[in-house]
């Protein structure tokens, strides 16, 4: 009996059926997997309305929206650098260094507006950034932190805890 010969276009097309196969499964893997960095929250501070919380703040020394806010967890233990970036991914300061993140544990960060170099950063919109180093992975979650110009306040007047303000 002769044998047959299989055509190169067959195997070709036999190959590219099986690597579709396999993408869809490795695809569907990776939707079933935890996110790595989830309940992410920006909320500014002093939070005076739990309900409707203030996601824009204004770095003016009133303290009221000064600062903001920033509550993350990580599913997967990690040493990570969290910083803040203007949404081109220009680094504008960083809140942490080469920081331990352990898996399923809340990290809380404040920024207060200001910059690497020192002075308040320009009005705009702003994205936290997770550099995770151990798996060479940045996550930048969805959310922005607005900031917001405000007149900044005479040197007489100071920030006080509340309850201890002066008129």
């Amino acid at each position: 009996m002769p044998r047959r010969r299989v055509s190169p276009a067959a195997l070709v097309f036999a190959f590219l059926v099986l690597a579709t196969v396999a993408a869809f499964g490795w695809a569907q893997r990776l939707k079933r997997d935890p996110l790595v960095l989830d309940r992410v929250t920006f909320v500014a501070t002093p939070i005076l309305h739990p309900k409707n919380p203030v996601h824009s703040i204004t770095p003016n020394g009133d303290c009221h929206y000064d600062s903001v806010r920033i509550r993350f967890r990580v599913t997967q233990t990690d040493r990570a650098t969290v910083q803040i970036v203007k949404p081109g991914g220009e680094v504008v300061t960083t809140l942490s260094r080469d920081r331990l993140l352990k898996r399923y544990t809340f990290f809380t960060f404040y920024w207060r507006g200001h910059q690497r170099g020192g002075g308040i950063a320009p009005p705009g919109r702003y994205k936290m950034r997770v550099k995770l180093l151990g798996q060479e992975r940045n996550l930048v979650p969805p959310g922005t932190i607005k900031l917001h110009r405000a007149p900044r306040l005479s040197p007489a007047r100071t920030c006080l805890p509340i309850g201890k303000r002066t008129p």
